[in-house]
């Protein structure tokens, strides 16, 4: 998969009236300002929670989420809310905007493509 198609479909998933375009240069330091506490960004292991390199369209690492993969719209669910997809989840996150999950699940996306691409 192209990085313009997931580009694409990402600027899709997210289309409502008025709405920005997904930043995944923004994402970036979201993630690293949410996420980098208990997730690896740049790698596969695990810290506290799985590694997030290469995550996206990624199988779940975890079991007893209702996904098959860790698509836009699976990403944007969890980010919403992990315990309301997953009541029992050790994953505890306060709220994340919309912005910022967009901004987030874009920069996941982009670094996939570029793992990718490098294998």
């Amino acid at each position: 998969m192209t990085m313009r198609l997931i580009a694409f479909m990402l600027l899709l998933s997210f289309s409502t009236g008025g709405a920005q375009a997904a930043d995944a240069q923004r994402g970036a330091l979201v993630a690293q300002a949410r996420c980098a506490t208990c997730h690896y960004l740049d790698r596969t292991t695990r810290l506290i929670g799985p590694g997030l390199l290469g995550v996206f369209n990624r199988a779940p690492s975890i079991s007893g989420v209702p996904f098959a993969r860790w698509d836009a719209a699976a990403l944007n669910r969890w980010l919403s809310g992990p315990r309301q997809v997953k009541p029992n989840t050790k994953m505890m996150i306060p709220p994340i905007r919309l912005r910022d999950r967009q901004d987030v699940i874009a920069w996941l996306a982009q670094q996939t493509a570029k793992h990718a691409g490098a294998s």
